[in-house]
């Protein structure tokens, strides 16, 4: 059902009399989605530096849920660590999302320029961890930690952004079975559609390093293997006690996995962490590193040729735009464009696990329909084993033949 772009309501939205072109000035675009871009922006009557996100609601109403979703968490968080939510406008179809301005960007950002040395890793984790710990007490968990989803300050604040997938867990759903996020990041009881709580926040791996363990492998074959394998381990030349941390994170029985206030307690936290100040250098180098003349490895595959000229050109750091993803091309995905078609069937390798899940729960009494499932399972994950993408390619001609028949049914 569509939504109306004038029924949509957030917290913190400001009456339809307010003009936000009049409250706030744009100044030059620090980030872009498909449905909207974001701006660095001053607040006019204070003159303070702010985030504004623009969203075309029309453009976006697939993705309105996961909008609201954010916003709502944001406007409930009063946390130094997470970043700050200051209000919303709403201007014709467009949705003014106003944040607090973090311009050291993300540490995928960082990352670019150099691997970090384990000071600066222990004193950007002790600041993640505190803001999960927030979090958790606020009976909130983020779910969708990594890199790209930990912002800095200019002075080397480091606070949580994101929170399209967030969840609230109430006192009588004290642990969660929803099964969203990013695969490789994923947990074990995430995948397997165990009920989860705040640990699985800490089956986190390479999250300064920019990419998770089995990053070269097709998402759905890791979807079969996190399960399946021994969580990865630290290798290199890296001390004792920061090998010691990643174990204790990784480990497979969340009832074994610490809290974020235990790991707050860690050896590797306690010894190697310092003020974040400490962290500006990051931000130095890598303005340095793109001043160079250097590109980030992703492009900005939504602009155009200008418009990436304007960014490598652009000491500021590229601000991750993940509440409003890609959405699909029908016809690029009709034509097998590739771009189109990873984004796409990243996305729908995520629907397998969960479906079996769900008609195993459905028929929970019923024990040969239940065989009958559980032997189709390993069926699909052998396949997959042997052929890692089959099963995306499988429905993606699914999905074909259902945008053909729909195409031809309509009038």
């Amino acid at each position: 059902m569509a939504h109306s772009p004038v029924a949509v309501q957030v917290p913190g939205m400001q009456n339809n009399i307010a003009d936000p072109e009049e409250l706030f000035t744009k100044l030059e675009r620090i980030g872009k989605g498909s449905f909207g871009e974001v701006f660095k922006g001053i607040d006019n009557r204070t003159q303070q530096v702010v985030a504004i996100k623009i969203i075309d609601l029309e453009e976006a109403e697939d993705e309105i849920e996961d909008i609201q979703q954010e916003i709502t968490v944001l406007s409930q968080c009063d946390s130094s660590y997470v970043t700050k939510y200051y209000g919303s406008y709403l201007k014709g179809s467009k949705l003014w999302i106003i944040m607090e301005y973090l311009g050291g960007g993300s540490a995928l950002d960082l990352l670019r320029a150099g691997p970090f040395d384990e000071f600066q890793i222990a004193t950007m984790l002790k600041e993640i961890l505190k803001g999960l710990d927030y979090l958790h007490s606020e009976k909130k968990i983020h779910r969708d930690i990594k890199a790209a989803n930990v912002l800095l300050s200019e002075q080397g604040d480091v606070k949580l952004a994101d929170f399209g997938v967030a969840g609230q867990l109430t006192d009588t759903q004290i642990k969660r079975n929803t099964f969203v996020g990013t695969p490789f990041w994923m947990a074990p009881e995430v995948i397997q559609q165990s009920a989860y709580d705040s640990k699985v926040k800490y089956y986190l791996h390479k999250l300064f390093w920019g990419e998770p363990p089995n990053s070269d492998m097709h998402p759905m074959r890791v979807l079969f293997l996190i399960p399946k394998n021994n969580p990865p381990t630290l290798v290199g030349e890296f001390t004792k006690s920061f090998k010691e941390f990643v174990d204790a994170c990784l480990n497979k029985d969340p009832s074994f996995r610490p809290t974020a206030k235990e790991l707050l307690k860690h050896k590797f936290i306690v010894k190697n962490s310092k003020k974040t100040s400490y962290l500006t250098e990051l931000i130095d180098r890598f303005k340095r590193w793109k001043a160079e003349g250097h590109s980030d490895d992703e492009s900005d595959s939504e602009g155009s040729d200008s418009e990436s000229t304007s960014r490598e050109n652009n000491t500021h750091p590229e601000w991750s735009f993940t509440t409003v993803r890609k959405k699909p091309d029908p016809k690029k995905v009709q034509n097998g464009a590739e771009q189109d078609l990873v984004q796409t069937l990243s996305c729908l390798s995520m629907i397998i696990t969960p479906a079996f899940a769900e008609l195993k729960q459905q028929d929970e009494n019923n024990a040969s329909r239940n065989q009958a499932i559980e032997e189709l399972e390993k069926s699909i994950a052998v396949a997959e084993a042997a052929c890692p993408g089959i099963t995306d390619k499988m429905v993606k001609k699914l999905i074909e033949k259902f945008q053909k028949c729909s195409a031809d049914e309509s009038p």
